[in-house]
This record gives structure tokens, C-alpha cells and sequence, in this order.
């Protein structure tokens, strides 16, 4: 029986180290892919969690745009617009972004500085909340890194006569 020669038992070996470092390369791309969706996951979430607030930011908007203010109205009447005042739209934006429930992954939100009226006849709301994303959210935490989404809405009623 011939036995195998010097150089062949060396390509054998280098076959089998190359086996291992191709092992190794392959765990090391389903770890950055297996990041790179989980990023994914919490990117989307992030941006779900802004269209609930910009929805619920809208709704508190229209309900503030129909929040009159009595002393305008007593003064100079109805006109073609509701006449409102920034408190009555931060007053109304507040209860009615209260009465709502928080989405998924929101920690927690509030209507901000900006909101009122610049004109006296378009209602501005802007809502900032905390969201805490499914995968990552407790790395960000743990390093005082929060997600933080602030969105504006804008709403005005028209009177029809």
C-alpha cells in the first residue's frame, strides 16, 4: 500500500484550516445580519410609534380647534373661523391627549411649548414622547440614551354661514 506523499498530506491540512476559518467567517456575517434585523425591528417600531403620535396629535389638534374662546366670541362674535386662544388650545390638546392610550413602546408623552395659536384661528399641538424600542430599548436605557419623537399637528374650523 502506497502512502500518501509529504505534499498532499500538506494540501489536506490547509483544506481543513481553511474549513475552520470559513466557519468562522460564516457565524461572524449571521451575527451582522442577525444585528442588522434587529436594528430593522427597532427602526420600524420607532417610526410606528411617530405615526401614533402624529395621529393622536392630530386628534387633539381638531379637538383644540373646535375649543372656542368664549371671550372672542362675546366680543366680537362668530365670524368665518372659530376664535381661539393658546390656552384654550393647550387646555384642550392636554385633556384630550390624556384621554387617549399610549402605543406600543411609548413610555410616556406630553403636549409642549409651541402649542396654541399664532393667529388666533389655526390650533398647533406638539406632542414629545419617550419610546423605549422592543430589541435594543434596555441597551439604550442602560447607556441614558432615550428615544425621544416630538410631531406637530395643526387644525382650524371653519364656520359655514
Amino acid at each position: 500500500m502506497r502512502r500518501p506523499s509529504a505534499a498532499l498530506l500538506h494540501r489536506l491540512g490547509e483544506e481543513r484550516a481553511d474549513r475552520g476559518r470559513i466557519i468562522i467567517l460564516c457565524a461572524g456575517l449571521f451575527a451582522l445580519l442577525g444585528l442588522l434585523i434587529m436594528g430593522g425591528v427597532d427602526v420600524t417600531s420607532i417610526q410606528l410609534a411617530r405615526v401614533h403620535m402624529l395621529d393622536a396629535a392630530d386628534a387633539a389638534a381638531l379637538d383644540a380647534a373646535n375649543a372656542a374662546d368664549k371671550g372672542a366670541i362675546y366680543r366680537g362674535g362668530v365670524g368665518s373661523t372659530v376664535a381661539l386662544s393658546s390656552d384654550s388650545v393647550q387646555v384642550d390638546a392636554r385633556r384630550e391627549l390624556a384621554a387617549q392610550e399610549l402605543p406600543a413602546h411609548v413610555a410616556g408623552w406630553a403636549v409642549v411649548g409651541g402649542t396654541g395659536t399664532p393667529d388666533g384661528r389655526t390650533a398647533v399641538v406638539r406632542v414629545s414622547g419617550t419610546v423605549h424600542p422592543p430589541l435594543f430599548g434596555g441597551l439604550l436605557r442602560a447607556v441614558g440614551a432615550d428615544v425621544t419623537i416630538t410631531v406637530q399637528a395643526k387644525a382650524r374650523s371653519d364656520v359655514d354661514q
